[in-house]
């Protein structure tokens, strides 16, 4: 029956506009809480092993020494006029390192965050963490950032690293629109995170499918070569991929690479994947869920 002590919770009155908003930001309060909550859980899981953290620090710094390297030996020096010619910039050192930061990036989409739900698979937590009372996406949305945390931290590892080695020449100007696209890009690889992790849910061992879309995204996103270099099909494939656009307009506000489409196009066009990634994951991480849970699948290791 209609609780007459409480008319707007018992539906007897309809709350107006203020009402609404308030309950709203309550809300969105309490999801705020709950990605917070998360991203701190994984942070205390993560620093109890201290060296296997540093380890994980270190680790990029060494898988980008033989690209530079072996860069460095086949063009016989730093620059190179065919990089020039193709991109507009020489410096082979800080081009390859631009580029291969974004590495760390599709690694958080794919790994990090897929590899967040086998975890919890494996510390029997998994149930406890799906009954608290917010929406899934804010679940995914908390390991996001702590997976975008860690790889800041890797990346300014990486910078400090080679600017104290090589010396990374950047125009500073840069830096700010260089922020502001990869923040969209992140947007659009928290879409893709969502599908990694949904897949977790059905198939377990997520790193296979996770390992399988890795190896194409690392050819097709040009992280070490130019986009020219790609074979025709392999270019228009590549124009899908969030980390493509990310890649070309970050080395463009930086080192002066040229780009096949203007910036404006950049920035709409990696909004409109953005939205098309964030939609798919969410549908998808919705579905697996249901799915999961009418088969009483959930808890299967």
């Amino acid at each position: 029956m209609p609780d007459d002590k409480f008319p707007i919770e018992s539906g007897l009155i309809r709350p107006d506009f203020g009402v609404r908003l308030s309950t709203t930001w309550a809300r969105l309060r309490h999801y705020a809480g709950a990605v917070w909550a998360e991203n701190i859980k994984e942070w205390r899981l993560e620093l109890t092993y201290p060296a296997d953290f540093a380890r994980s620090l270190i680790d990029p710094v060494v898988y980008l020494l033989p690209y530079l390297l072996y860069g460095v030996a086949l063009v016989g020096g730093r620059t190179s006029e065919n990089l020039h010619r193709l991109v507009g910039t020489s410096d082979l050192v800080s081009f390859v390192t631009l580029g291969y930061i974004f590495i760390g990036f599709m690694n958080m989409a794919l790994w990090a965050m897929g590899f967040s739900l086998r975890k919890e698979q494996m510390y029997g937590t998994l149930e406890s963490v799906f009954a608290a009372p917010v929406p899934r996406w804010v679940f995914t949305m908390g390991m996001s950032m702590h997976s975008i945390l860690h790889q800041l931290l890797m990346i300014i590892t990486q910078i400090i690293f080679i600017t104290i080695v090589f010396s990374i020449r950047i125009n500073p100007l840069g830096l700010l629109p260089s922020l502001a696209i990869v923040g969209v890009m992140l947007l659009a690889l928290y879409g893709i995170g969502m599908i990694m992790a949904s897949t977790t849910l059905i198939f377990k061992q997520g790193w296979l499918i996770s390992e399988a879309l890795g190896s194409i995204l690392m050819v097709l996103t040009p992280i070490a070569y130019p986009l020219a270099v790609l074979p025709v099909v392999m270019q228009k494939a590549s124009l899908v991929v969030p980390t493509t656009y990310g890649i070309l307009a970050a080395r463009h506000f930086l080192l002066g690479e040229t780009m096949p489409f203007t910036v404006a196009d950049a920035f709409v066009r990696l909004a409109v994947l953005s939205v098309v990634w964030v939609a798919a994951g969410l549908v998808i991480f919705t579905l697996i869920d249901k799915y999961t849970r009418r088969s009483g699948t959930l808890s299967h290791y």
